[in-house]
C-alpha cells in the first residue's frame, strides 16, 4: 500500500513539472521608442570654378578641320595662362572626330565633312576673373561653352559639418518629444544618415552669348558667385525610459 502511495506521489510531481515546462513564458514588454529625423545645412562661398568648353569645326578635309581646332585651342590656352591658370588645372584630353552626312535626299547621302571636337576644362581659382576667361574664350573662337560649375575646396569638411547639424537636430527633436511626454530619453537604437549633392548658387545664366557681348570681367557679365549649400539628414530611433 505504501509503495502505491509513493508511486502516485511521484507521478503527480512529474505531471506538475511537465505542466510547468509546457506553460508559455510571459510576453516581453514592447520597447517604447521614438523615431525622429533631423536635417542640417551649411553654406559657404565657392573658392574655385570649373569651366568646360569645346571647339567644334567641320571641313571636307580632316587635316584642315584638325588644324583649325588645334589652332583655336592653342590660342585660348595662351590667353588662359596669361590670366593666371596653372598647367595642372588645364585638361584638353577630350577629342572626337566623326563624319557628317546630309540625309535630306532619301536616295543617297551626301558627305559634308569631318566634324572635329576638342574639349577644354579649366579650374579657375580666382573667381574675379571668370568673366575674363569666358570673354577670351569666345574671342579665340571657342564656340561651345557650358555654365561655370562653382565648387569649394572645403567640400568634404563642410559636408561633415552639415551631418553634425543633422544629428544634433535629430537628438533635439527626440528630447523634445520625451520631455513633452514626461519620460526620459534613453539610448539610441538605430541610426541612418545621408547627404545630398551640394547645391550651387541659383542658376548661372548661359554665358556663351553674354560673354560675346560683354567687354570684359564679371561686372559686365553680371556674374556673381553666391554660396554653395551642403545638406545632410539623419534618421534615428531612441528608447523612451519611464
Amino acid at each position: 500500500m505504501n509503495a502505491c502511495l509513493r508511486l502516485c506521489a511521484a507521478l503527480c510531481l512529474l505531471s506538475g513539472a511537465a505542466a510547468q515546462a509546457q506553460a508559455p513564458a510571459p510576453a516581453a514588454a514592447e520597447p517604447r521608442l521614438v523615431s525622429v529625423s533631423g536635417q542640417g545645412e551649411v553654406s559657404a562661398a565657392p573658392d574655385r570654378a570649373r569651366l568646360s568648353m569645346a571647339v567644334e569645326q567641320t571641313d571636307p578635309d580632316l587635316k584642315t578641320a584638325q588644324n583649325k581646332v588645334n589652332g583655336i585651342v592653342r590660342a585660348y590656352l595662351a590667353q588662359a595662362r596669361a590670366l593666371g591658370v596653372k598647367d595642372e588645372d588645364i585638361s584638353t584630353a577630350g577629342l572626337s572626330i566623326r563624319s557628317e552626312y546630309d540625309y535630306s535626299n532619301n536616295s543617297a547621302r551626301k558627305f559634308l565633312g569631318y566634324h572635329v571636337t576638342r574639349n577644354i576644362e579649366l579650374v579657375v581659382r580666382d573667381l574675379d576673373k571668370i568673366g575674363d576667361y569666358l570673354q577670351r574664350a569666345t574671342d579665340a573662337g571657342i564656340n561651345n561653352i557650358s555654365d561655370p560649375q562653382l565648387e569649394s575646396s572645403r567640400a568634404e569638411d563642410l559636408q561633415r559639418q552639415a551631418l553634425v547639424k543633422a544629428a544634433q537636430d535629430a537628438q533635439a527633436k527626440a528630447k523634445l518629444v520625451a520631455d513633452t511626454l514626461g519620460v526620459k530619453l534613453g539610448a539610441v537604437r538605430s541610426i541612418s544618415a545621408g547627404s545630398a549633392a551640394p547645391r550651387p548658387p541659383g542658376p548661372v545664366p548661359r554665358v556663351m552669348m553674354a560673354a560675346a557681348a560683354a567687354p570684359s570681367g564679371n561686372e559686365d557679365m553680371g556674374f556673381a558667385a553666391g554660396e554653395i549649400r551642403f545638406s545632410s539628414n539623419v534618421s534615428a530611433e531612441f528608447d523612451l525610459v519611464p
